[in-house]
């Protein structure tokens, strides 16, 4: 008899076979880490318990039952907890408050949640496997950070819901809601990659530094690496790397954008994008190679989700989409072209979130979106490059201008 998540309801058999593996994720992190009080087979009973009692109330119609059996659990816990403080060993509240949730998660099983019981089984596992990444990141975070969390709180549920969402401006281009939710996906973007750079620190290499950089910036990361080149020996071919990469995740970071909003539009791009990120990566991996010096590579990057950040892309994303129905309107296709080539010089999100949505409501054909994008995306690489000549070693300028090379290379021999 299978197990299908799709249905109401499992049978008994069924119900106690997951709620016995569902309780053994968790107990197999509560033994590793030797949490005293309960381990593996503790979980494992714990998740039962909470399944028995859940049919038991269901088929007697007492759901004090189930009140009752978290009441015994609570009292278990805490008593585990008491025992150890009284034996002078460090002890938290934590085990105490998975096993509750082992106990609700079975009678979640019983009440026909399995997706919502599995998926609050591997929540719980995951946070307990990664208490020390999470001790560690909670102490590089700054006040600053918190700050900017709470910011984005704001941004993407306080003021978000209470836009208008209908069309104003000139060529009723602007429309509130719709700007305001593209400002939220590029500092949930952002953010995550923020965090994750901030949870694994600059211990794992260039690579990692390099995938991170393209998630959170690539400008800021070519304007960083750059400027280490010149002020740190020997790093310029591991700063090449890091900033190179960046660039090439940025195709990435692109798809998605796209994808989220108007995903017919990747038929026209698929091929030169996909020939970027290749022709990228092979001097990459070539460098990467040859490369022996990490230890002084160091990343700093400004919190995304500050609400001036938010503001900032807010207001050039507005701009963008009033440039481009501009052009439209009145220079044609080149001038389309011509704000995208200009913009790309100082963010590719913009435009690119400008063609997606413009194409998707029909106002700028896939092909012109397609190629408005690409060329953005070529002129931001121009403008990386002149930072590290500008700020750089000419070593540095080299070793990414041959990257960049094989980076723009597909999308001009396979423009649209």
């Amino acid at each position: 008899m299978m197990i299908t998540l799709e249905s109401s309801s499992l049978q008994p058999l069924e119900t106690y076979t997951l709620a016995l593996l569902l309780g053994a994720l968790m107990g197999l992190e509560r033994e590793r880490s030797e949490s005293g009080f309960a381990g593996l087979r503790t979980f494992i009973l714990v998740t039962l318990f909470g399944s028995l009692c859940g049919n038991i109330s269901a088929e007697s119609g007492g759901e004090w039952i189930m009140v009752v059996g978290l009441a015994t659990i609570a009292a278990q816990g805490m008593m585990g907890h008491i025992v150890r403080l009284k034996q002078h060993t460090s002890s938290g509240m934590t085990t105490a408050i998975a096993m509750l949730i082992a106990y609700l998660v079975g009678i979640l099983l019983t009440l026909g949640h399995t997706v919502t019981s599995i998926s609050l089984s591997l929540a719980t596992t995951l946070i307990l496997y990664f208490k020390p990444q999470m001790h560690a990141f909670s102490r590089r975070l700054q006040q600053r950070d918190l700050y900017a969390i709470f910011q984005f709180i704001l941004v993407a549920f306080i003021i978000l819901p209470v836009l208008p969402n209908q069309n104003f401006g000139p060529y009723a281009a602007l429309n509130p809601y719709n700007i305001w939710l593209m400002v939220v996906l590029i500092s949930a973007i952002n953010l995550v990659g923020y965090i994750t750079l901030k949870l694994v620190g600059q211990r794992w290499g260039s690579p990692v530094l390099g995938i991170l950089g393209g998630i959170v910036s690539s400008t800021a990361t070519t304007l960083t690496f750059s400027r280490q080149s010149s002020s740190i020996r020997n790093i310029s071919r591991t700063a090449t790397i890091v900033v190179a990469l960046a660039s090439t995740v940025v195709l990435v970071r692109i798809t998605a954008f796209i994808y989220l909003i108007n995903p017919e539009l990747m038929q026209h791009l698929w091929l030169p994008m996909g020939g970027m990120f290749i022709g990228g990566l092979v001097p990459i991996v070539f460098y990467w190679r040859h490369s022996t010096c990490e230890d002084a590579l160091h990343m700093e990057s400004r919190n995304p989700a500050e609400l001036s950040q938010a503001l900032l892309f807010g207001l050039l994303y507005a701009g963008v989409l009033l440039a481009v129905s501009f052009a439209k309107q009145h220079l044609g296709t080149q001038g389309v072209y011509l704000v995208a080539f200009i913009s790309g010089f100082t963010d590719v999100d913009a435009i690119t979130l400008t063609n997606a949505r413009l194409s998707v409501m029909g106002d700028l054909e896939q092909v012109q979106a397609a190629n408005s994008i690409l060329i953005a995306m070529l002129a931001n690489l121009m403008f990386k490059l002149g930072m590290v000549a500008a700020l750089g070693t000419r070593q540095m300028l080299r070793a990414t201008a041959l990257c960049f090379t094989c980076l723009a290379v597909p999308a001009v021999l396979i423009f649209v």
